[in-house]
């Protein structure tokens, strides 16, 4: 019988013998069959549950020889194949216990040609166990028995550990969601809010507007009949046709003297004031009026420069009849007009001479021109025989406003939108973002749960495969996350800071090398003209009271022909030695080209406050602009306040003075006049603190701390319009009112959501007679849609309130637990305070009796003129 099973026979009712098993064939099931009892077989007996459920056994036609250790016979052994085998399962598709004993009979065969056995790449990597204490008293099967143990534990624990961050991702995500929705429903909420409390308030706002518009229209109207019934023969520069007809009758006149520069200077620069403070005022009228009147404006400025020339020219026509002789060779005019002084000096020309075998050498002319307390030496190359200088000094600048840098590149966007439509735009677009951005999570996890729900099948399908890639993709896609998505209302907080910095790149002027920036620096105290000219043909006397004068075109003033473009070399490098000899050689050089050019010095004027060292520029007319590149040796005596340079040609010379040196802001304060039914506003600059006092209709300058000069002064007290103040202030260089374009030329500035700052500033306006505002520390680092003010009642003038700090954002407006002394700063709102949309609601549920009751007692003036006074100063945006 035995010999009848090695020959492969086999018997179905005799179970087979218990022998020894040579080898095992494992056999892997699916689950549409129970599993199979375990059945030990050998190569020569088979029952007949093992015939039913085993593959037959394939022979290979060649049998492998294994040669043992020397002294060891060889040992043949036959492979064996199995149906699966035969259809190349991977290993991985095995089941695990039965990979790791067909491991392990490999390990055994390699080990048994004398190498060592290689590692499977998909072998399970186990950690160090801890070893027991007892690890030593321990025997083999022990230990075995308790890594096998210890083994399953970390199993166990690390597919726990698997579970939970799967899990925890699942509550993740749900949290997320929870979380912008709840977002989401707040935020409606809010809005709800706004429709019907904001919306009121933005109302009352513009009301207040509307009626301050209406006030100066018919204010307007009424000097204008008065004007009218005047009837002095000029015309009314609020009437456009009226000027133009002047400006016509003007430009038909082909003579222009001393006397009628005289009478248009009286007429023409009130004219200049009032047009100056229309086109300020540009919003009141409409877009073709402003327009208008700005081109009548500029008209003017030309016109009234052209006269300036004629008149200089007319002068000079005559000098006998219109200049005084200081001797036969000298004549010179001095006068003052209003807002101009003219001051000319000729040298006559003689007879020729019979010239000299040596002539001297010339001595260079030094003139002075106390009126205008300017002086000027002229290089020895110009022949002072026969030149004519004129020196003529304009209180107004008539030429800075045709350069290509002079007016703001780009108006400010959004710059009147009111803060509830801005709101109720942006609620829009938020929503619709948060809509598509649902879409495309809501696509994504449905993609992600139709490939889980594909591995989950296949792993059903295929339980006793070990599909370590299969589990490790549904691992993955149960932590995939969607595309990075951001906040709805982060993201167009973050596209309005970026349109306004591209707005502000779009306002940037390049500019040539030496060029004045005219928006980083202004021209004060007005423009020097010192020219070198040539006398034009004097009239000739004769027989019979008979004047015959050359006739020459055109008839306009010719200057003379000096131009000298020098630069002194820049100092050496440094380590670069030189010695004495070169460096008294290169003194010598620079003091040679030095005589060639000009020496003028001139004492800056009382009336303008010089903080730091003025820069000298000079008016290239081709290229209309200010430029310092003629400018050599320049000095400056902060003491006396003069300066000193040398230049290689005569153009007209401007004084300029950087805009914004009082800029950033060191503090600011509003609170009520305790002396009037007024606002007192108190900024400190850089360089010096100015404090204003608002009252009605107008604003007054009540004092100026720290000042250079005695500038100013004279406006103590004056009431003036908001537009008007402001020019007077530039003029004075003492510039305390940033255009939109500050931000660009003012270090450490902090710009803020526009739309937000300005209705902020209509409330302080409103609240202005009831509370005190103040300026915090953490304003500057809040970030572009935060505000932060100190604010505390003012209405009691006994009981004096302590200071909080106010909270502002283009959504809401909230009292903070902190406050300007702690040393972090927090956002988080006082305890049960509610939700206001502003400023102006706040005060109205949060404000005591009287700081409510004050707030609608303010009048629309007052309220106005406050309002213009913030919106010009934005104390937010640069403290």
């Amino acid at each position: 019988m035995a010999k009848k099973d090695k020959k492969g026979g086999k018997d179905e009712g005799n179970e087979p013998p218990e022998t020894d098993v040579q080898e095992e064939i494992l056999v892997a099931t699916t689950d549409l069959e129970p599993e199979p009892e375990e059945v030990q077989f050998t190569d020569t007996s088979y029952t007949s549950a093992s015939f039913e459920s085993i593959p037959p056994v394939i022979e290979e036609p060649k049998a492998k020889k294994k040669k043992g250790k020397k002294g060891k016979a060889e040992v043949v052994e036959v492979a064996k194949k199995t149906s699966s085998e035969m259809m190349q399962w991977s290993q991985e598709s095995l089941p695990a216990e039965e990979q790791q004993k067909v491991e392990e009979e490999h390990v055994e065969k390699k080990k048994g040609k004398g190498k060592k056995g290689k590692k499977d790449k998909d072998k399970e990597d186990l950690p160090d166990f801890e070893k027991p204490k007892n690890w030593k008293k321990m025997n083999k099967k022990e230990r075995e028995a308790w890594m096998l143990q210890r083994i399953e534990e970390w199993r166990a624990e690390k597919e726990a550990e698997k579970q939970a961050i799967l899990a925890g991702a699942k509550e993740k995500r749900a949290a997320l969601a929870r979380e912008r929705a709840e977002k989401m429903a707040k935020d409606n909420a809010e809005e709800e809010v706004r429709r019907d409390i904001l919306q009121k308030t933005v109302n009352l706002f513009q009301k207040f507007e509307r009626q301050k518009m209406n006030f100066e229209n018919k204010k307007q109207m009424e000097a204008e009949w008065q004007q009218y019934l005047r009837c002095d023969g000029l015309p009314d520069p609020r009437v456009v046709t009226q000027m133009n007809t002047y400006l016509h009758l003007w430009q038909q006149q082909n003579f222009c003297d001393s006397k009628e520069l005289e009478k248009r200077c009286i007429e023409v620069l009130p004219m200049l004031e009032m047009l100056e403070e229309f086109v300020a005022n540009s919003r009141q009228y409409t877009a073709l009026q402003a327009q208008s009147y700005n081109e009548v404006r500029l008209a003017l400025r030309e016109q009234l420069s052209e006269a300036i020339q004629a008149a200089s020219y007319t002068l000079l026509r005559d000098l006998e009849k219109n200049l005084k002789f200081d001797s036969i060779k000298l004549a010179s005019y001095e006068r003052e007009f209003k807002g101009l002084r003219l001051n000319l000096w000729v040298a006559i020309r003689m007879p020729t001479r019979k010239p000299k075998p040596i002539e001297p050498e010339p001595e260079p002319v030094e003139l002075s021109f106390p009126a205008m307390r300017v002086g000027v030496k002229l290089p020895k190359i110009i022949d002072g025989s026969c030149v004519c200088v004129r020196a003529a000094r304009s209180m107004i600048d008539l030429i800075s406003e045709s350069s290509r840098s002079f007016a703001l590149a780009a108006e400010m966007p959004n710059r009147y939108v009111d803060l509830f439509v801005f709101n109720v735009k942006e609620h829009i677009d938020t929503y619709k973002l948060k809509k598509e951005q649902d879409e495309i999570r809501s696509k994504f996890y449905k993609e992600i749960r139709e490939k889980i729900r594909e591995l989950e099948n296949f792993l059903k399908a295929n339980p006793y495969t070990k599909n370590e890639k299969e589990k490790e993709d549904l691992d993955n896609y149960n932590m995939a996350e969607p595309p990075f998505l951001p906040d709805p209302r982060t993201y167009f907080a973050e596209q309005n800071e970026l349109a306004f910095k591209k707005y502000l790149k779009t306002c940037m002027t390049r500019t040539r090398p030496g060029e004045i920036n005219l928006r980083k620096y202004r021209i004060c105290g007005g423009v020097l003209n010192l020219d070198l000219l040539t006398t034009p043909p004097q009239p000739k006397r004769m027989q019979g009271s008979v004047i015959v004068t050359t006739f020459q075109l055109p008839k306009t003033l010719q200057p003379m022909k000096y131009q000298v473009q020098y630069r002194a070399p820049s100092p050496p490098p440094p380590g670069v030695t030189r010695t004495p000899e070169e460096i008294e050689q290169e003194i010598k050089k620079v003091e040679a080209q030095y005589e060639k050019l000009a020496l003028v010095f001139i004492d800056l004027p009382q009336d303008v406050m010089w903080s730091e060292p003025p820069i000298i520029c000079q008016w290239q007319e081709q290229r209309k602009l200010w430029t310092s590149n003629y400018v050599n040796d320049y000095k400056f005596n902060e003491d006396k306040l003069t300066v000193q340079f040398r230049t290689g040609v005569l153009w007209p010379i401007g004084i300029a003075t950087l805009r914004y040196s009082n800029l950033p802001f060191q503090g600011w304060d509003i609170r009520p006049d305790p002396e009037s039914k007024g606002v007192i506003i108190t900024v400190t600059g850089v360089c010096v603190t100015v404090t204003w006092v608002c009252i009605g209709n107008s604003v007054r300058l009540k004092w100026i701390a720290n000042a250079t000069t005695s500038a100013l002064k004279e406006h103590y007290n004056r009431p003036y319009s908001v537009k008007r103040m402001l020019q007077i202030m530039r003029e004075a260089a003492c510039d305390f009112f940033p255009d939109f374009d500050g931000y660009s030329h003012v270090e450490g500035s902090c710009p803020k959501e526009w739309v937000s700052e300005r209705h902020n500033y209509h409330a302080m306006a409103f609240l202005s007679r009831a509370y005190n505002f103040q300026w915090s520390r953490w304003n500057a680092a809040a970030g572009y849609r935060n505000i932060i003010m100190q604010i505390r009642e003012a209405v009691d003038t006994k009981r004096e309130a302590k200071f909080q700090l106010l909270y502002v954002t283009p959504q809401r407006a909230t009292i903070l637990k902190a406050n300007e002394m702690t040393q972090d700063f927090n956002t988080q709102p006082m305890v049960g305070l509610p939700f206001y949309p502003d400023l102006f609601t706040l005060n109205m549920s949060y404000g005591s009796v009287d700081a409510r009751r004050t707030t609608f007692n303010m009048k629309y003036r007052l309220v106005e003129t406050v309002f213009d006074m913030l919106q010009e100063l934005k104390l937010s945006s640069f403290c």
